[in-house]
């Protein structure tokens, strides 16, 4: 049902972009509720290489789309007070559901992810959180917010790669996978600000591969800083959970441990760059525990487009050594130009290049080209 309700959805979510009145891309029903949303499609190419499907048969060419509506619900009684509920429905798996890379050439929520969340017989329904903030200078302020959120919500921030709808597509530019961050489980926040400094901290629980129940901790704390080149955040992370986890050796029991750093910096008025480093304990099963990825972002105020942006980034990721990881290395390469329309309307061209280097077989590798359009409420 939600299969052929779907488009509908999205084509009047369009249909209310294009119409809407006004400057802002969500409505303000009231002076303390509002409703904002985007619809996104997104179709993707891929020229593969040593990568098969479930019925072992080689892919080499193919293509693949989704379509997502996002909608979120604001209200905030006071200044101080703050509810959200924030809903997703989608349709179709893009290259994802090739399953191809350890990487996700496509980072959004999609078809699969919204069905069953985290096996907790919840559909479609991401966050539904309350958060207070006391405010204790005009420069010094702590959030607590409980409720159902997305560790990535406050962990791994990043100015310049941070967003799948209006950024990189793959999830490796979106955030640091070896952050391993949970979302849309049962949680608390923390986020305290004081001048130039900030500090984050979360408490989740969630459910791993084997549907074992687990603990996630995470802290982090960011520095803002003014240079003569611009605004920059400085980011250093830590994270653990509880050992409900199957150790090497399938017999024991062990934790998840890491840490990372997410940097930005803007470089001019046209120009930011970014840099992500992950390590994690490989005690356990995981793919890759050590990553490296940086890259840029260019604002159109060459070409008399300074809504536009142009980002290319790479990311590096070694393959566990002390785990039953069969993966060497993961190679990223990607690239995109956002064009804006208005407020309501842009188009993305993303180019992509993954390669895993297994150890006992042949390397999957593929060249991605996507289109993602986005209309906004």
């Amino acid at each position: 049902m939600m299969h052929g309700s779907i488009i509908r959805i999205s084509s009047l979510a369009i249909f209310i972009a294009t119409f809407h009145p006004g400057t802002s891309t969500a409505y303000d029903l009231t002076d303390s509720f509002s409703i904002e949303g985007t619809a996104t499609i997104v179709v993707q190419h891929a020229d593969l290489d040593n990568v098969f499907n479930e019925s072992d048969n080689k892919v080499s060419d193919t293509g693949r789309g989704a379509t997502i509506l996002d909608i979120g619900l604001n209200y905030h009684p006071t200044n101080n007070d703050e509810f959200q509920i924030t809903y997703s429905f989608a349709e179709g798996e893009a290259i994802n559901g090739i399953e191809a890379f350890r990487l996700a050439p496509f980072a959004d929520d999609l078809e699969e992810d919204l069905s069953d969340i985290n096996n907790s017989d919840r559909y479609n329904l991401l966050e539904a959180w309350y958060k207070h903030t006391f405010n204790f200078s005009e420069q010094s302020s702590l959030g607590i917010t409980v409720g159902i959120i997305g560790s990535s919500g406050y962990i791994d921030d990043n100015e310049y790669a941070n967003d799948e709808i209006s950024q990189f597509m793959n999830d490796i530019f979106v955030n640091n996978t070896l952050a391993n961050l949970p979302d849309y489980d049962v949680g608390a926040a923390l986020e305290f600000e004081s001048g130039l400094w900030s500090v984050k901290a979360v408490a989740m629980e969630s459910e791993n591969d084997d549907r074992n129940d687990y603990n996630y901790y995470a802290i982090q704390i960011g520095h803002h800083v003014a240079t003569r080149w611009g605004t920059g955040n400085y980011r250093i992370y830590a994270f653990s959970t509880d050992d409900e986890f199957v150790d090497n050796d399938g017999i024991g029991e062990d934790n998840l441990i890491g840490y990372g750093l997410s940097l930005d910096q803007q470089i001019n008025e046209s120009i930011g760059a970014f840099a992500r480093i992950g390590i994690q304990d490989d005690e356990v099963p995981v793919d890759h525990d050590e990553m490296i990825s940086f890259g840029i972002a260019i604002a159109g105020n060459k070409w008399n487009r300074p809504d536009d942006t142009l980002g290319a980034a790479i990311a590096f990721l070694d393959g566990a050594s002390k785990s039953s990881s069969e993966i060497n290395d993961t190679k990223a390469f990607e690239a995109y130009y956002r064009y804006i329309f208005s407020d309501y309307f842009d188009l993305t061209l993303d180019a992509q290049w993954i390669e895993d280097d297994l150890r006992e077989s042949k390397d999957p590798k593929g060249i991605l080209i996507g289109l993602r359009f986005n209309a906004n409420f």
